[in-house]
């Protein structure tokens, strides 16, 4: 293995020209992109994150949109103060370009994940705001007097449309430059979209409630696991966008199932029901089975998401059974800490033990992958 350093001294010793080792350089990093570099197999190794550098440009553009924007304001402020709704494009278009121009640096060109993130996010928001300042100038809506308790009206339809731009941004992101943090994007603005189309059927609070949530995170994990099955290693591309994919389906899915285990309503905030312990037992055992099945997935993200509503369910068991206060902090905190360390140092042995118990061979190896010893 060797590094930029080394690609340096190689040019200072006249071995290797500038631009050969700018060339020798970017052929490496798109072997690592492909998965043709050196991995830890089965890691979900995370590379968005090269080194601090990566941290540093991150930075320098966050601070730099803060100027791009307000120059942007100032410039579009006379229009604004005028009550064009148009004004909200005129705004948003010119940054959301401006962040499309530096990606194609940052990501195209250099391939730096962490900036071409950050980027991706700006693009989508500001596309997303000239959207929906588009679609009220079509139908003649105003922005500031909408009414977001009565979604199956005018809300309703900005809501939709809003989200389908920002899912038409985000796969504009994933088909220009295959970068997959977008695609996390592009699957929670459909979940948007869906949810908020939900509410024309009634009031959103009820409508969107646990069985929507399980439906929108179990299409989302299905996508997910059909990118892991083009690389059961867990070392190529496809691996990073259902990693990805896997953080925006665990959330859903832990909240839909714990709405349909205790009755409660996620968004509405109701709880019929969840005083009772043994929905809290049910609950328990649920996130266990899905812990389970995100180990024989070799996904750690299930069980990263579903984290705080066990620690949440077990304090409401452990007090239902007499325990106090401070005797419930040090047990649960004992508890979920000591199991998480023991299956992050032991997740291959953990696995071995567990994959006995799902089915093998053929498809089923690459959707439940062996360990190797």
């Amino acid at each position: 293995m060797f590094d930029r350093t080394d690609l340096r001294a190689a040019v200072g010793a006249n071995i290797l020209s500038a631009d050969q080792a700018a060339r020798l350089e970017a052929f490496i990093l798109s072997r690592k992109d492909d998965g043709g570099g050196q991995e830890q197999v089965g890691q979900e190794n995370l590379r968005f994150l090269a080194n601090f550098n990566d941290i540093f440009i991150t930075l320098g553009l966050a601070i730099l949109f803060v100027g791009v924007i307000a120059l942007v304001g100032t410039m579009s402020a006379p229009a604004m103060a005028s009550g064009n709704l148009l004004s909200g494009v005129l705004f948003s278009l010119p940054v959301a370009a401006f962040a499309w121009i530096l990606m194609e640096y940052f990501c195209a060109r250099r391939r730096l994940l962490l900036p071409s993130m950050a980027l991706s996010v700006i693009f989508v928001i500001f596309c997303t705001s000239a959207a929906m300042s588009l679609a009220a100038s079509i139908i003649g809506a105003d922005i500031e007097r909408l009414d977001f308790s009565e979604m199956y009206g005018t809300t309703g339809m900005l809501g939709v449309f809003v989200f389908l731009a920002a899912l038409a941004a985000s796969l504009a992101i994933f088909f220009r430059f295959r970068l997959p943090f977008s695609l996390a994007l592009s699957a929670l603005s459909a979940a948007g979209a869906v949810y908020v189309a939900a509410g024309f059927f009634g009031d959103i609070m009820d409508v969107v409630g646990g069985p929507l949530l399980v439906l929108m995170g179990a299409a989302t994990l299905a996508v997910a696991i059909l990118f892991d099955m083009q690389d059961p290693e867990r070392i190529r591309k496809a691996s990073d966008n259902a990693f990805w994919l896997h953080l925006a389906a665990a959330p859903q899915l832990i909240w839909g199932i714990s709405a349909l285990v205790t009755g409660s309503n996620v968004l509405g905030g109701s709880t019929s029901g969840a005083d009772d312990a043994s929905q809290g037992i049910t609950l328990l055992i649920v996130l266990l089975t899905i812990g389970v099945i995100s180990l024989a997935l070799n996904r750690r993200a299930l069980i990263a998401a579903s984290l705080l509503t066990f620690i949440v369910t077990l304090v409401f068991v452990l007090n239902r059974i007499g325990l106090d206060g401070f005797n419930i902090f040090i047990t649960v905190t004992m508890i979920i800490g000591t199991g998480v360390v023991l299956l992050g140092a032991g997740w291959k042995t953990a696995r071995r033990a567990i994959l006995v118990f799902f089915p093998k061979g053929g498809t089923w190896s690459r959707v439940f992958p062996p360990e190797l010893a």
